[in-house]
């Protein structure tokens, strides 16, 4: 069995997902006026609210990722999941994915390749550069986030009518489709578009 990869420790979030809302809006929006704006196009008090309503998903996705990182580590945890959206890589496109040096994204594969997180080979079109892939290893950890997520979301959807629920997901379908396009402009910013190897 391996040893759990380890990573810093998760900062203490306090209060900042207990769910409780703020009574007044607009006197947020008032104190937080002398802030740069996240988006000129959006309304401020659509913001506000979109951060209040949130705030039970992230505390869930915190607490699953707490149990995780004292198994893997959160560092560790993101690169398998970039790996699985990537599929195989290189080290450089790791890194790139994940904004890191490619000296940090050689180390962090060194310790997922020790661990039997991944694989490490000599890619096929570059004999210079080295080619990541997860092992089975690997995507169990990630089929364990999955469901340690499914089931605490079970239980707090139990207590959501069906429209609720239908509502949610559609929102949140939306917000995570919208997510992915600001991610994918962001990278291509830095790198440009990602290809990969065949």
């Amino acid at each position: 069995m391996h040893a759990p990869i380890r990573a810093a420790r998760l900062p203490a979030f306090g209060t900042v997902f207990s769910g409780q809302t703020r009574k007044d809006p607009m006197a947020v929006s008032k104190k937080r006026r002398g802030r740069p704006a996240a988006s000129s196009a959006v309304a401020d008090d659509f913001l506000i609210q979109l951060e209040q309503a949130t705030r039970g998903l992230l505390a869930l996705n915190v607490s699953v990722l707490e149990r995780m990182e004292k198994r893997i580590g959160l560092a560790p945890l993101r690169a398998l999941q970039s790996l699985e959206r990537l599929g195989p890589s290189m080290v450089t496109q790791l890194g790139d994915d994940l904004d890191l040096l490619s000296s940090t994204a050689s180390r962090l594969s060194d310790r997922l390749a020790d661990a039997g997180y991944i694989t490490r080979s000599v890619s096929p079109t570059n004999r210079r550069a080295t080619l990541l892939e997860l092992t089975d290893a690997g995507r169990a950890v990630l089929d364990d986030l999955e469901t340690l997520r499914v089931q605490a979301f079970g239980e707090v959807a139990a207590l959501m009518s069906d429209v609720d629920r239908a509502a949610l997901v559609q929102g949140t379908q939306a917000f995570t489709d919208a997510h992915r396009e600001l991610s994918d402009r962001a990278r291509q910013d830095r790198t440009g578009p990602v290809s990969k190897p065949r």
